[in-house]
């Protein structure tokens, strides 16, 4: 990870129902998590929305591919640090990378890729100058 770029963290709750019976966060839980993150990243950048027509046309996307590799199991409920990254940004798409840890920063739980492309009437559609400023300051 880049110690040059910004990235952004949050705090996602990890709930008990979230635990799968050997004791430890479910492998299909850490996605939500991400996904959360980058709502809470949204909003702090100043595209949070309250009705599904109000959302800026670049959040306007499909997920193309999600990978995760698991480092260390998250072992309890509480507090998981989620850190993102911006890592390409194309024509219509982008990739984000992202590192689940405890809030301290270790032990480190997961760390993975997640690519969208942003989407129209007219099928895949080029980024706005919002999302190329974005960019500016967190492609790492």
């Amino acid at each position: 990870m880049s110690a040059t770029k910004a990235h952004f963290a949050w705090d996602s709750p990890v709930f008990f129902d979230e635990m799968d019976p050997n004791g430890t966060l479910h492998n299909s839980r850490f996605a939500v998590h991400v996904e959360r993150a980058l709502s809470a990243w949204n909003e702090a950048e100043g595209m949070g929305w309250q009705r599904l027509e109000d959302r800026h046309e670049d959040l306007r996307y499909a997920v193309r591919a999600f990978a995760i590799e698991f480092h260390t199991p998250v072992v309890a409920p509480g507090p998981m640090r989620v850190e993102l990254w911006l890592d390409r940004v194309g024509t219509t798409s982008a990739v984000h990378r992202f590192r689940c840890a405890a809030p301290a920063g270790t032990p480190e739980y997961a760390t993975g890729r997640r690519t969208i492309v942003k989407i129209g009437s007219s099928g895949a559609e080029p980024w706005s100058p919002w999302f190329r400023t974005l960019a500016e300051r967190y492609v790492t």
